[in-house]
């Protein structure tokens, strides 16, 4: 059975653990978003441009967030150049 993290994330993102608390995503080498742990527990989730788009309070909905966002940002972008 696939883990919550990996089920928090559309095919094609990565998450990298980079210290305890601050994970970012990524997918086909670009930068997607990031989530970083508040010392109140709270997980902030950031887009491709460092701007907060939710609090949480657990990472995989952070995660969550980030993904679909960079999902979107895709599908604008193939709807642009078609």
């Amino acid at each position: 059975m696939p883990s919550d993290a990996a089920l928090s994330r559309p095919a094609g993102v990565v998450w990298a653990r980079v210290e305890h608390g601050f994970h970012l995503a990524s997918g086909a080498g670009d930068f997607l978003g990031y989530v970083d742990r508040q010392a109140d527990g709270v997980f902030v989730a950031f887009d491709m441009r460092s701007q907060p788009v939710g609090r949480f309070g657990d990472l995989v909905s952070a995660m969550q967030v980030v993904s679909m966002g960079a999902d979107a940002a895709a599908r604008r972008s193939e709807a642009a150049r078609a």
